[in-house]
């Protein structure tokens, strides 16, 4: 029997779960990057409880949650132009994170959270929606492309001393 997914805003209450899945999801995707020393620090200013409820609290922001049953199998995170952009329009937005498990991808899921992110940025009547993805993460370049996202510039993120080589990514609504 399948369980249908549950596609709802976050709220307080999910940021215990938000936090644990940030952390696994990062981990699972990114985690042999780093020495375990950066990541232990990453992940306890990234995903700790009180900065997940910060995140939660910020009007500004939006949080979509993706449960299916009683699991979390996935997020969607936008909010506010954070990114080093150069001369950025007044009205960008940014998409902050789409982290999926590793089971949910492949399945469709990842075009229905970019739709959400999409139809909340165009909602916000934005001129340009942003993002930052890993310079080698392949398949999340290619994701956004096909929504029409171009390379525009590029920056390090850190993850505790280790600087990672991000793109920055645009896309013209």
């Amino acid at each position: 029997m399948s369980v249908d997914l549950q596609i709802r805003l976050a709220s307080d209450a999910d940021a215990p779960a938000l936090a644990a899945f940030g952390a696994k999801t990062f981990l699972e995707t990114f985690g042999h990057l780093y020495p375990p020393e950066d990541k232990e620090y990453f992940l306890g200013q990234r995903f700790s409880l009180e900065r997940t409820l910060q995140d939660l609290r910020d009007p500004a922001r939006t949080m979509t949650m993706v449960y299916r049953g009683d699991d979390l199998v996935a997020f969607l995170d936008c909010g506010p132009l954070t990114l080093p952009v150069e001369s950025p329009e007044s009205d960008a937005l940014e998409l902050y994170r789409l982290y999926l498990d590793e089971a949910q991808k492949g399945t469709g899921l990842a075009h229905r959270l970019m739709d959400m992110a999409l139809n909340w940025a165009r909602g916000k009547q934005a001129s340009a929606l942003y993002l930052g993805v890993w310079s080698q993460n392949e398949r999340a370049k290619r994701l956004y492309s096909k929504y029409g996202f171009e390379i525009v510039g590029a920056y390090h993120f850190k993850v505790g001393n280790t600087l990672d080589d991000e793109r920055i990514m645009c896309l013209a609504l």
